[in-house]
């Protein structure tokens, strides 16, 4: 009988497909999750720049605020750092990723009574 070749390319085809399901399962994951990451990361950035942008603007308003005050013969506003100004613009919303509770100890085990 000779051999069906066919049958033999597809067979051999089907276990390497089988074989190596886990790698490309493992693959997706890891691709998935850098590029989870990545976007993260970009997002990150995106808010300090916007923070950064923001905080410059408060700056030069300031300035010019009190550019003005001492025109008028009064004392100038102290301007916040941009640490200061962020703490104070988060202030009172809610954390972004609030602590998890902390665990509470297992309760210990009462002796046993002599009765």
């Amino acid at each position: 009988m000779k051999p069906n070749y066919r049958v033999c390319a597809f067979f051999s085809l089907a276990v390497f497909v089988v074989s190596q399901a886990g790698c490309l399962v493992a693959a997706v994951a890891y691709n998935a999750s850098k590029r989870s990451q990545a976007q993260s990361e970009s997002a990150e950035k995106a808010q300090s720049s916007t923070d950064l942008r923001t905080y410059d603007q408060y700056r030069a308003d300031m300035e010019r605020v009190n550019l003005d005050r001492e025109k008028a013969g009064l004392k100038p506003n102290p301007i916040m750092s941009q640490e200061e100004w962020i703490s104070a613009q988060t202030a009172g919303r809610p954390p972004i990723a609030p602590n998890p509770p902390a665990p509470t100890p297992p309760a210990a085990a009462a002796p046993p009574s002599d009765k």
